[in-house]
């Protein structure tokens, strides 16, 4: 997992913004993935349970 470096060596402020919303983006897709995994999983265990 990366982190930013916290130091004399950190990114000024006029990058953080643009490393944010990649940040966010990345995050956002991540979320999509994991519901829509845990929807189909839902769905198996829903035919598991009916069945």
């Amino acid at each position: 997992m990366a982190s930013h470096p916290i130091g004399p060596g950190a990114v000024p402020p006029s990058e953080w913004n643009t490393s944010s919303q990649v940040y966010t983006h990345s995050h956002v897709m991540a979320c999509l993935r994991a519901g829509l995994i845990a929807l189909v999983l839902l769905g198996v265990l829903a035919l598991i349970v009916l069945t």
